[in-house]
Parts: C-alpha cells; sequence; structure tokens
C-alpha cells in the first residue's frame, strides 16, 4: 500500500487483500479472526495515514470521518457452518 495515494485507491487495495483473507479464511467459526483482521486493517491504515506527514498523528475522531467517507470491506463468512458438512471429507 503506498500511503501517498489518494484514500480512494487505498481503500480499494487495501479492500484487495481484504477480500483475500476473507475468501480464504472465511468458513464458519472463522468470523472472530475475521474481524480481527478486520481491525488490524484499520489501525494499521490509521497509522499509516499518521506517517505521511509530519503534522502528527491522525486522531480516532478525525479517522472515524475519513472510515465513514470511504469504509473497508467488512468481513463476511463466504462458507457458513451449514455449508461446511457438504465439504467435509471422512
Amino acid at each position: 500500500m503506498d500511503r501517498h495515494k489518494p484514500l480512494g485507491e487505498q481503500v480499494k487495495g487495501i479492500d484487495q487483500i481484504l477480500q483475500g483473507y476473507y475468501v480464504y479464511y472465511g468458513m464458519g467459526g472463522n468470523s472472530r479472526l475475521l474481524h480481527r483482521i478486520y481491525r488490524f486493517a484499520e489501525g494499521y491504515w490509521r497509522k499509516m495515514l499518521s506517517s505521511r506527514s509530519q503534522r502528527g498523528k491522525i486522531v480516532w475522531e478525525t479517522f472515524h470521518k475519513i472510515r465513514k467517507s470511504f469504509p473497508l470491506r467488512r468481513p463476511r463468512l463466504y462458507i457458513p457452518f451449514a455449508k461446511m458438512q457438504t465439504f467435509a471429507v471422512l
């Protein structure tokens, strides 16, 4: 992720990465992990935005406004528990 790109392009890049995680790990029982990945991505994005200039950190209130304008992809399960039985091999 290039921290000097416009916010829209940054979100597209982060969303692609998150989508990959969600598809790979998005099965029943992993929702807690997916939310952890989402929260980590949010925190890391804020950290990168804070290091773009010498003005200092972006406070959470400002970051929430940015996040509202440019939301990240929310986690979702791609294989719920009900479908996991069809993929089980015994």
